[in-house]
């Protein structure tokens, strides 16, 4: 349907890599007030939609990295310098993305929709 939402394969390397580029966002939101860094875990749902560009919403798993704020930029977190604490918190947070490649734009928009508990598996 043009103009509507297509579902999207949310194992494709792609959205992992959009949510480590959403990570700095993430962490600026308001809903992250502990002490450490949220890094990505799992995209769990992904779908897209054409509008001046390609939208991209996708839904992602993240939890506490060892990288505290203060020490590291949000900025400068990769996967080769901050791991995922074994302890930490999880979340889920839905990310907007939306890119218009011709005009080298991002934009992207990050709500967090809930808490994960101790014992969920994705």
């Amino acid at each position: 349907m043009v103009g509507g939402w297509t579902n999207q394969n949310a194992d494709d390397s792609e959205y992992m890599d959009r949510a480590w580029k959403a990570v700095s966002s993430i962490n600026d939101n308001a809903s992250n007030n502990g002490p450490y860094h949220f890094i990505p875990i799992k995209v769990i749902s992904a779908k897209t939609q054409v509008v001046a560009g390609v939208q991209h919403k996708f839904e992602v798993v993240v939890g506490q990295s060892t990288c505290k704020k203060g020490d590291t930029d949000p900025k400068t977190i990769k996967a080769s310098n901050c791991q995922l604490k074994d302890d930490g918190s999880r979340a889920i947070y839905e990310v907007t993305l939306w890119e218009k490649p011709w005009e080298n734009f991002e934009e992207y928009n990050v709500q967090k929709v809930r808490d994960v508990e101790s014992n969920e598996q994705f």
